[in-house]
């Protein structure tokens, strides 16, 4: 059995960013659409774009999961604002953690790239 890689962990950690990532702006979008404000147009097509773009990345990232044998299983929020993410790489069950704030911050960095 082989030991996990830097190169695993990073693409689980992109994959939890982008899922992550995508979930907000599904939701700002659904929250968009039904907003009054006077740009609503300009929100909506940034916020699309940025969608599609993760969408794209994330589907990528699937297949190289599939391909190393990499799948997310479950996802916890701690009582210490923390989040867990549980995974297996080639069956060996492993775990993630990061602060909420620093989630926070990393999906808001991974926004920014996307409409690159």
């Amino acid at each position: 059995m082989a030991a996990i890689t830097d190169e695993d962990r990073k693409i689980v950690y992109n994959y939890i960013i982008h899922n992550l990532t995508i979930r907000l702006l599904q939701s700002e979008l659904k929250e968009n659409e039904k907003s009054t404000i006077k740009m609503k147009r300009v929100y909506l097509s940034a916020n699309q774009y940025q969608e599609s773009q993760a969408l794209k990345q994330l589907k990528e990232l699937r297949k190289e999961m599939s391909t190393r044998g990499l799948r997310i299983v479950g996802e916890h929020t701690l009582d210490n604002d923390m989040t867990e993410f549980r995974y297996l790489c080639r069956g060996v069950p492993l775990t993630i953690h990061f602060e909420d704030k620093e989630l926070y911050k990393l999906i808001e960095e991974n926004r920014f790239e996307l409409l690159r």
